[in-house]
């Protein structure tokens, strides 16, 4: 993966039976990875040690946190601060970035 020009969005095709993930980067503490879902696939509720950043390749996504709602559209992000629990919906078939740090 490194030193080499990559389209996150060609990285992974939709899976209709689960989320489609690749991580490129995952070292302990530290990620980078990518995810497609097709539209109304939810992630369980989870809380992240490490603040957390979601980047919306394309589609949409509904994120729910502690006491709030999100509609994020392509090309937006949220920063999700460690310790506080979320929810995220596929609002749409959708591609997103994700980065722990």
């Amino acid at each position: 993966m490194f030193k080499k020009i990559i389209n996150p969005k060609e990285e992974l095709n939709y899976r209709y039976d689960g989320i489609e993930n690749k991580y490129l980067i995952n070292e302990g503490s530290r990620a980078l990875g990518l995810f497609a879902a097709v539209e109304n696939t939810t992630v369980p509720a989870q809380i992240s040690p490490q603040d957390v950043c979601f980047y919306v390749l394309e589609g949409k996504i509904e994120l729910h946190t502690d006491d709030r709602f999100f509609e994020l559209n392509q090309g937006e992000m949220i920063l999700i601060p460690k310790t506080s629990a979320f929810t995220l919906k596929f609002a749409e078939n959708s591609k997103i970035m994700t980065a722990r740090l």
